[in-house]
């Protein structure tokens, strides 16, 4: 019956055992005789190329095989475990004990001998996640692990308004930003990341509650404007327009669904159609909006901090990059955006951004105002060319403080504190300040860079942070803004140290990224993302289902936010707001443990000669 089948078989082993010396033959000939760019081919002709393999396999080999769980880099096992674990499980729970190397130097926490308990905590759980699923582990295997997923709802772990963080307050900006969450999700732009990705980030956040997204240089993409819809309980009568119907319908049935859910499954749009920019407009999304108005649905979206670039990406008036008004009200001017920040510099490339050609799909070249023709890397300037120092900097800030009426910050990197005292004293002089700085450490990440400025350009985060605290304190300025901080906070322990060292509050990217599925390929320049989370290729992007990975961000974010209230309840502390130097501990390779407080005391604050003066010395 299988005869054909067997003859088949022994053609196709004749043809192999007849092919292979063949070409490893021409491989030989060709590498011998005729390619010259290669030197290990050349001399080492065909076993040369096992080279290649292993410089391909590389990465791989050393993140599963060779390094330690405390050793990878960027992000070593350890660290991607806990995301993943508070991403799919909600907790952070392990056994045995750390794997740590406590013979090296670090930073630690003080522990309090009378702890919070969990009464005593100022936190506010009065709105639950009332829909998130999770995920439990019902048997594990050499090769496969069976888990069950569940719905449940989850505490949001928020401040309390008394803590609340308010950034805009000195300045009196009309439309200041009050948030409880006091970790979100940093600047990542569409196009950098994939549409997928910036859809789980963003609809996650918005199930999380009381946080905000960076949009990134990027622009403001349509999926950085992810809603959620989740049906309430209540004792209206059913629509009875046609189009709130079969939304209701829709939503009934799934309990939670996004604006992107509905477009795709009702209205047949797909995710990266171009008629995602007038969604707004479609009769389904105005229908589940009156639904949310009604009290039918309770609708969740996410804050949005819209990031301005040297390229002006959303602000423009042309492929110079000439700052247009109206085009910055256009975009700054939405309600879902609550904070505007320029990027004058970030951790990983102290410049402004990259984006490879590779990515340039249709509608990124649209969102960033790109020729369709355009063929080549887009690299934003070094700098704006709209001001080149602190005074015209400050002018810029507070002009697009008065069109918007939102509050504007700046995101820097610290090489020193020269360039904080020269803005410090010019804060101290005039009055003038930003509302917020975001403090992005040298280890921060991004999707494309060059080596030498990742590697040596700008201090790392827990310094940088520490000269920005000392610096704004010395001035006497410091209660004029609030500091975000990122750069590697993943855990809840780090974050503690960056509120213990000055920040109000914590962005993460990388880490937010693990929980929608990145492994650390380390070909986010490449369009080659195997996990689609820095794809726009959709035979990769289509691995990553938004459905599914929106509640490990929020599961994530909940988490974190839990750990950070337990380590500040272990220090003595009902609120992480409460976090002071004294809280952690430098201990060095000889055991030679000091406070924080006393290692980098809070600086007295003096009076200083003018700003003029400050710049000529």
């Amino acid at each position: 019956m299988f005869e054909w089948l067997w003859t088949f078989i022994d053609i196709m082993t004749k043809v192999v055992i007849l092919a292979l010396p063949v070409g490893i033959a021409g491989v030989y000939v060709w590498d011998r005789y005729i390619q010259k760019q290669h030197s290990i081919l050349k001399t080492h002709p065909v076993i040369g190329r096992l080279r290649y393999v292993f410089e391909m396999l590389g990465p791989e080999l050393r993140q599963y095989f060779i390094w330690g769980d405390k050793e990878g880099k960027p992000i070593d096992r350890d660290t991607q475990g806990y995301i993943a674990k508070a991403g799919k499980y909600g907790s952070t729970v392990i056994g045995f004990g750390s794997r740590k190397d406590f013979s090296q130097e670090g930073f630690f926490l003080n522990n309090s001998m009378f702890p919070k308990n969990m009464n005593e905590l100022a936190v506010d759980q009065s709105k639950p996640i009332t829909t998130t699923y999770k995920y439990q582990i019902m048997s594990e295997g050499m090769i496969s692990r069976k888990e069950k997923r569940f719905q449940t709802s989850s505490n949001p772990w928020l401040l309390q308004d008394q803590h609340a963080v308010v950034i805009g307050e000195y300045n009196q900006v009309p439309e200041p930003y009050i948030t409880k969450g006091f970790i979100g999700i940093s600047a990542m732009s569409f196009g950098s990341l994939s549409d997928h990705a910036v859809m789980a980030l963003a609809q996650g956040a918005a199930i999380a509650t009381g946080t905000w997204m960076n949009t990134g240089e990027g622009g403001l993409a349509p999926y950085h404007l992810s809603k959620v819809y989740e049906m309430l309980e209540h004792s209206h009568q059913m629509p009875v327009q046609p189009d709130e119907l079969i939304v209701y319908d829709f939503i009934k049935k799934r309990k939670l669904v996004s604006n992107f859910e509905i477009l795709k499954e009702l209205a047949h749009i797909e995710y990266d159609s171009m008629d995602v920019f007038a969604m707004e407009d479609h009769p389904y999304i105005l229908a589940v909006n009156r639904l949310a108005a009604s009290g039918y649905l309770l609708k969740k979206e996410t804050d949005l901090i819209y990031q301005i670039g040297s390229a002006k990406n959303g602000s423009r008036s042309d492929a110079i990059g000439t700052f247009d008004e109206a085009e910055f009200l256009r975009t700054a001017g939405r309600a879902e955006v609550k904070l505007i920040e320029l990027k004058l510099a970030q951790g990983a490339k102290v410049r402004g951004g990259k984006l490879p050609k590779s990515k340039l799909t249709p509608m990124i070249r649209k969102i960033r105002g790109i020729p369709m023709d355009w063929n080549y890397d887009v690299e934003s300037p070094n700098r704006f060319t709209d001001f080149n120092d602190i005074p015209s900097l400050f002018d810029f800030i507070a002009k697009l403080r008065r069109i918007s009426g939102k509050p504007v910050g700046i995101k820097v990197v610290a090489g020193s504190e020269h360039a904080i005292e020269e803005m410090a004293a010019y804060m101290q002089e005039t009055g003038q300040a930003p509302d917020f700085i975001t403090v992005d450490g040298g280890e921060g990440g991004t999707g494309a860079t060059y080596m030498e400025m990742a590697d040596s350009l700008g201090l790392p985060l827990y310094s940088a942070i520490l000269i920005i605290d000392n610096t704004l304190r010395q001035y006497g300025v410091r209660d004029r803004v609030k500091v975000f901080a990122s750069g590697m906070l993943a855990t809840a322990d780090k974050m503690a140290i960056a509120f213990s060292f000055g920040a109000d509050l914590v962005n993460v990217a990388r880490a937010a990224m693990n929980t929608i599925g990145c492994i650390n390929a380390l070909k986010c320049n490449t369009n080659e993302c195997p996990t689609g989370v820095t794809s726009h290729k959709p035979e990769l992007k289509q691995g990553l289902v938004v459905e599914e990975k929106r509640f490990r961000t929020a599961n994530y974010l909940a988490t974190l936010r839990e750990g950070v209230f337990m380590l500040g309840a272990s220090c003595g502390l009902e609120s992480p707001v409460l976090f002071e130097r004294s809280h952690v501990t430098f201990k060095d390779k000889n055991a030679l443990a000091t406070r924080m407080d006393k290692l980098s005391p809070l600086p007295v604050e003096i009076s200083f000669p003018p700003i003029h003066a400050v710049k000529s010395s």
